[in-house]
């Protein structure tokens, strides 16, 4: 929905292109610069990139199966099966995928290694971890093609917390942390768990909000 001066209305196919586009690029991009610095991902990405290096499978590979999860997660959660939803979900998480990987190949390509200077890459990781929040809370307020994580997070906020999306993306964190460590238990090495981790499980749910209210402010939210 977007606000207007004489109340809400709903978006035009071009609007809802544009906001699509925006929200799903800008999260990827996010995703890619914090797995080029190794100095902490978000999370589920982290999660996914322990993995990958376990067992030397492609990260991109293992997002997917997390999307997949979620989409089932969300169908079990809502109590019904909406095709629909689920298809365009899935869509996103291919979409995604596919960024996350090019992207990080890139930034990679481009020098974003261990190689510049730590504060660099810190702050680089710092700013992935905000576009990936602002991508996130884009999609959310779209609400018509969601990564099903997001899904996920919105119905927890939405059904369960009022509208509280800080507690509802730390719930939704724990998960993935709970991965990376056991296959750092397991295999004895942990890869994009870091400061960037810690400043994402903290602080991700306050910067959607603040992109709630900042970042295309006149976009906001389907509860229901």
């Amino acid at each position: 929905m977007i606000n207007e001066h004489d109340g809400q209305r709903t978006l035009t196919h071009l609007e809802m292109l544009f906001y699509f586009i925006a929200g799903l690029c800008i999260n990827a991009t996010g995703n890619g610069l914090t797995v080029a610095t190794n100095l902490g991902s978000a999370p589920w990405t982290a999660a996914a990139a322990n993995l990958s290096a376990a067992t030397h499978l492609p990260i991109d590979l293992f997002l997917f199966s997390f999307g997949f999860g979620a989409a089932i997660l969300v169908i079990l959660m809502v109590g019904k099966v909406q095709m629909s939803r689920f298809i365009k979900n899935m869509i996103f998480v291919f979409l995604f995928s596919v960024l996350v990987g090019f992207t990080t190949r890139i930034f990679i390509h481009l020098g974003v290694t261990e190689h510049i200077p730590y504060f660099v890459r810190l702050l680089l990781d710092f700013i992935g971890i905000s576009m990936i929040a602002t991508g996130i809370s884009i999609t959310q307020r779209l609400a018509v093609v969601l990564h099903p994580l997001d899904d996920w997070t919105n119905v927890m906020r939405f059904k369960y917390f009022h509208g509280n999306v800080v507690i509802a993306q730390t719930l939704n964190f724990a998960i993935p942390i709970l991965i990376s460590l056991t296959v750092w238990l397991i295999s004895g090495k942990l890869v994009a768990i870091n400061i960037g981790t810690i400043f994402s499980f903290l602080c991700q749910g306050y910067i959607i909000s603040q992109a709630d209210q900042h970042i295309f402010p006149k976009l906001v939210h389907k509860t229901k």
